[in-house]
């Protein structure tokens, strides 16, 4: 038996049509907090990595009303705002638009908060302070592929205590 043998120039089969690349549609974001600067730092950020900013509000109530016209991808909600808290909204949030990922964006970085936005339904958690570069690759990585682990600026936990201290040399 003789494996990768090539065939004979005249025996070749001809080159099968490649089809043409899919263009991917752009993903969808709806932006929910009540720091003005920081709505803006995300929207040129997301924008200028291809995502489609839907919209940028600062409260609760407009985001439901923008997420139930527009049905986003992923809805980036912050847990901190003065009207309504996010985990009161997320339900609410899920209720309007089933199909879109709610990835949390918070600077509440309490274990029991991670897990109580998780289990409102959530499907990600992001500290703020995560670099442009990290939030977008999760966001991408929330948007194709599901819920993912929860992304802090700064190691916590096993990671940080096991590290070896420096020795003086």
């Amino acid at each position: 038996m003789k494996l990768f043998r090539r065939k004979p120039v005249s025996e070749a089969a001809p080159d099968p049509e490649v089809p043409a690349p899919v263009e991917e549609k752009p993903i969808s974001v709806v932006v929910v907090d009540d720091d003005d600067d920081l709505r803006d730092i995300l929207r040129i950020a997301l924008e200028s990595r291809g995502f489609r900013i839907l919209s940028d509000t600062s409260d609760a109530m407009t985001a439901l009303e923008v997420v139930r016209e527009g049905q986003p991808d992923i809805i980036l909600l912050d847990l901190a705002m003065p009207d309504v808290t996010g985990l009161e909204v997320l339900p609410l949030l899920l209720e309007q638009s089933p199909r879109s990922k709610i990835v949390i964006c918070s600077a509440i970085s309490a274990t029991h908060m991670t897990e109580a936005a998780l289990d409102a339904g959530a499907d990600a958690y992001i500290i703020k302070g995560v670099s442009a570069k990290t939030l977008i690759g999760h966001l991408q990585r929330v948007a194709h592929a599901g819920p993912v682990r929860p992304v802090r600026p700064y190691p916590l936990g096993r990671d940080y205590v096991e590290r070896p201290a420096p020795t003086a040399g």
